[in-house]
């Protein structure tokens, strides 16, 4: 015995609940009608979708939190696409970029996945003698983090690499005033006596 198909013409997918199969029962459920001028989509776009590659990911390569952030060292939670792949796909609902090829991909701390895939360009390594002339004049890892688009621990960790001591408490350090303007009078003004 064959089950009924879809109420919406042209559909052939097998019946779910109110005379419609499950993507235009969904509809129905969320905007009252089935939308069928609406096509019905797959997750597949050419053999793989973003969600089939981020599963083979984790089966072929483990979780990501097995991993530390390819960026700055922290524990992973993500993998990321690391950009470059001549033949990179994007998945059509959301616009995410993304690539069959495994090898593209980096475990990154929820910070840093964040930002390459925000900010690109992807693959991008932070600028390491920058960040440190940054700080050394003052600025601090937050600040520089902003300025280059990298989290604060992927400029902590680029800093220490170029052997720069790291300042207690992470402030930021001010820089000795150098111009008369900024010697302040010890004497009180004339106004408030």
């Amino acid at each position: 015995m064959t089950r009924p198909g879809c109420a919406v013409a042209g559909c052939n997918a097998s019946l779910r609940a109110q005379g419609y199969c499950n993507t235009h029962y969904r509809r129905w459920q969320r905007h009252g009608e089935p939308q069928p001028e609406l096509p019905v989509g797959r997750r597949t776009a050419g053999g793989a979708s973003y969600w089939s590659v981020h599963q083979r990911l984790k089966t072929e390569r483990g979780p990501a939190s097995a991993h530390r952030c390819a960026e700055c060292g922290a524990a992973a939670l993500d993998w990321s696409y690391a950009g470059g792949d001549p033949d990179e796909r994007t998945e059509p609902r959301r616009g995410y970029r993304y690539s069959t090829d495994l090898t593209r991909y980096r475990p990154r701390c929820r910070s840093c996945h964040r930002r390459a895939t925000v900010h690109g360009p992807f693959g991008q390594p932070l600028d390491a003698h920058r960040a440190a002339r940054l700080y050394e004049a003052g600025a601090s890892a937050r600040g520089i983090g902003a300025l280059l688009h990298a989290s604060r621990d992927a400029v902590i960790g680029a800093l220490r690499a170029q052997g720069v001591t790291i300042r207690p408490g992470g402030r930021a350090r001010r820089a000795p005033a150098t111009s008369d303007r900024s010697i302040q009078s010890t004497t009180p003004h004339k106004s408030c006596t």
